[in-house]
Formats: structure tokens, sequence, C-alpha cells
């Protein structure tokens, strides 16, 4: 059992809190038993597993208390695992139905649409430039696991396939089926789509609200109804 706060997996797992060393080493955390489950179905091989001598998945045991002084979550876990970086290769995208972030700088709701597109649509979450970290420690949990499973890339946009459909305010046409490789633009709530972003897309979509309701969407909500309707077969319901 580990029972010294020197361990170098403890010393990791600190480090791996900030952002600069998780990019450095290409590592990231997870807490929770779940989470540590979800990795290893989808078969990765942890870097390191630290568990609570209670916990029923194999790894190093911890003294509870060195567990708790290394986590995240203020309720303490009973496990956290270590693993490498998660990448979709680049080439792959030409042939893919991908939903690209342009700066969308809040992690939980990148979290959540990585869950949302590999609950909905497949494909590639393509993160732009000024995309929160997807390994960060929100986004993962957000993630509720499909950080393991969910194709991931870093690319500019012209790196993704034609038609690109940016859901933005202000279109005259709302999502619809597509059939074959798309690419849906999402920008941050702020700022919304930048103008090289919106240069590259065919048409600007705009999800319909009903009068006198909010103004305006969460993205990770736009992202939601959008791959519901482009993955939706022709004549199907849609949200």
């Amino acid at each position: 059992m580990i029972t010294s706060k020197d361990n170098a997996n403890l010393k990791l797992v600190r480090k791996l809190g900030q952002k600069k060393h998780r990019r450095r080493m290409g590592m990231f955390v997870t807490e929770g038993e779940d989470l540590a489950r979800a990795g290893l179905e989808a078969g990765h091989e942890p870097k390191a597993m630290l568990v609570h001598p209670d916990c029923e998945i194999p790894g190093d045991e911890v003294e509870p208390s060195l567990l708790d002084g290394v986590a995240m979550l203020a309720s303490g876990t009973r496990v956290i695992g270590v693993w490498e970086d998660i990448w979709a290769q680049p080439e792959l995208l030409a042939a893919d139905k991908c939903v690209f972030l342009d700066g969308v700088s809040d992690p939980g709701n990148i979290g959540t649409i990585i869950r949302t597109v590999d609950a909905l649509l497949g494909g590639t979450v393509v993160l732009g430039p000024g995309s929160a970290d997807p390994f960060s420690g929100i986004a993962v949990r957000a993630s509720m696991g499909s950080v393991f499973t969910q194709p991931i890339a870093k690319a500019e946009i012209g790196a993704t396939p034609a038609p690109r459909y940016a859901l933005a305010l202000g279109g005259t046409e709302k999502p619809e089926p597509v059939e074959g490789p798309v690419t849906l633009c999402l920008g941050s709530e702020r700022e919304g789509l930048s103008e090289a972003v919106l240069k590259e897309c065919e048409t600007i979509w705009t999800i319909p609200q009903r009068p006198g309701g909010a103004q305006s969407l969460n993205v990770a909500a736009a992202a939601a109804i959008a791959c519901e309707r482009v993955s939706s077969p022709p004549g199907g319901e849609t949200v």
C-alpha cells in the first residue's frame, strides 16, 4: 500500500492537475470508478491506477487520506486513473461527420458536447483554436467517459469535410438531415463563430426558438439539437 505523499504516482497526479503539465506529458487524470471502468472497457491501458483499499478495481492501493489529498473532487474519490491523451488521426476527418468547435472555452461545454456527439452523431469532435482542453478534469467528468470512445481531433476549419454548416443566430434555414460527410460549426456563446470560420461555411443554420423565450441557447444544447436533426433520417422525428 502507498503510504507516502512523496510517491511518484501521487506526484504525477498532482502535476496533471495543471494544463501545462498535461500538455507537456500528454496524459490526463480520471477520478471515480465509473470513469475508470469506462477507460478499461474501451480497451485503454492506464499509466497508473490508484485505488482505495476497498475498491474492486485493480490498481495500487493508497492510504485513503492520501488519495483524497490529490483528488480534485471535494468529496474525495475511491479511484484515480492516469491515461495517455486519446486523439483521432486528422487524415480521417475528410470522410467523417464532424462537429467543429471554434473558441469554445468552457471545459464543461466541451465535455458535454463530446458526450452528445458520441450519443447522437458519431464522427469526430474537432477542436479549433481557442477551445478548452478536453482532458481537463471538468471536461472529462462532463463527458461521462466519452473521451475514451468518441474521436477528438485538433485541426483548423480547412481540414474538416464539406459541406460546412454554421450554427448561429440570423440564419434562414434550420438544421436538417444530411447524408455523408458534413461539418457542424459552433462558436463560443459570447463571440460566436469567427469570420474566418463563417467564410468556410456554405450556410448558416439557426435553431427555431419560441417567441418571447430566451434569446439564445447554450452551445452544448445547440449542439445536441443540431446533431439529432442532422442524424435523423428523412421523415423521422426531430427535436
